[in-house]
């Protein structure tokens, strides 16, 4: 059942610029839909102060019937804060640096197929200040499957057995672009790594949302070498176990792609992965951005 949150009509929002903006919970525990707004049109600070608010309550949301140019999907997403630019320059689009590309034909060095984001994550670790958003949006789209999936990992943290809860809290992660004993087979990511040998990043594995207090499971299974005082290997062990512990399905939403899609999330309380259930000979082509976080605490 869809919950409404915000009235749709009146006085209330009259002077918000987005009379007729709508925001329904998708399920209890994460996701809502926005509809009833043109991110081309001019935003104020009300609107803005609300898709914020929703997003940080909701950890994604889907702002439904868009349709941008590379430059208005750009204003758009910078609504949400400051972007910045995907680590790989291969991945972004030419005549506008600040998109990144999520491309069924992509190809590794290699010629295989590039399949990211197959493992439970959270995007960009290896960096001293992650993204706090990922935003993506639907340019062109297989006839089924592909779905982008997110799970609530404040939720997660917060059903751990307590003594595990205990166990981790003061746990520090290093991450890296690839860690050794990850099971990523990307080519060009352990070439860069291999290439370019930048420092190891270390952050908390449970961090606190810097806006609503909330701790939450952090890091990206592929990216991380290892937890500081255990080996690559056991390192990798934990974290499957704490991902298949807490990531239940209730905590999780499957977003189903729609032409004019933009779905974003908070990596400060989520993980994502693509499913790759559609035919490799249909083109599946997102833009994806990201907005600029502080230093995980």
């Amino acid at each position: 059942m869809q919950v409404s949150m915000e009235k749709t009509a009146g006085a209330p929002q009259a002077k918000t610029g987005a009379p007729h903006m709508k925001i329904t919970k998708l399920s209890e525990h994460i996701g809502a839909e926005v509809t009833g707004i043109d991110l081309r049109q001019p935003v104020d600070a009300a609107t803005r102060k609300q898709l914020y608010d929703a997003l940080v309550e909701n950890i994604t949301l889907v702002v439904r019937n868009q349709d941008f140019t590379p430059e208005q999907y750009v204003a758009a997403v910078s609504l949400f804060g400051e972007l910045m630019p995907d680590e790989s320059e291969k991945n972004r689009l030419p005549e506008q640096p600040l998109i990144g590309l999520i491309n069924s034909r992509a190809i590794d060095r290699e010629g295989k197929r590039v399949m990211t984001g197959e493992r439970w994550h959270s995007d960009h670790v290896n960096q001293p200040q992650p993204p706090k958003f990922t935003c993506l949006y639907a340019v062109k789209l297989p006839d089924k499957g592909g779905a982008t999936n997110i799970a609530n990992t404040r939720a997660g943290f917060a059903t751990l057995p307590a003594d595990l809860k205990k166990r981790i809290e003061g746990m520090k992660t290093v991450n890296v672009i690839i860690g050794s004993a990850s099971k990523s087979v990307n080519a060009d990511r352990r070439a860069w790594q291999a290439e370019a040998a930048p420092p190891p990043v270390i952050h908390p594995l449970v961090r606190t949302h810097p806006d609503a207090g909330t701790k939450a499971l952090y890091f990206h299974p592929n990216k991380v070498e290892n937890i500081v005082g255990m080996s690559p290997e056991d390192s990798q062990v934990l974290l499957e176990d704490l991902t298949e512990r807490a990531l239940k399905p209730e905590y999780v939403y499957s977003h189903q792609w729609r032409p004019g899609d933009m779905l974003i999330w908070d990596n400060r309380s989520a993980f994502h992965r693509a499913s790759f259930d559609y035919d490799p000979a249909q083109h599946r082509l997102l833009y994806r951005t990201l907005v600029k976080g502080d230093t995980p605490r």
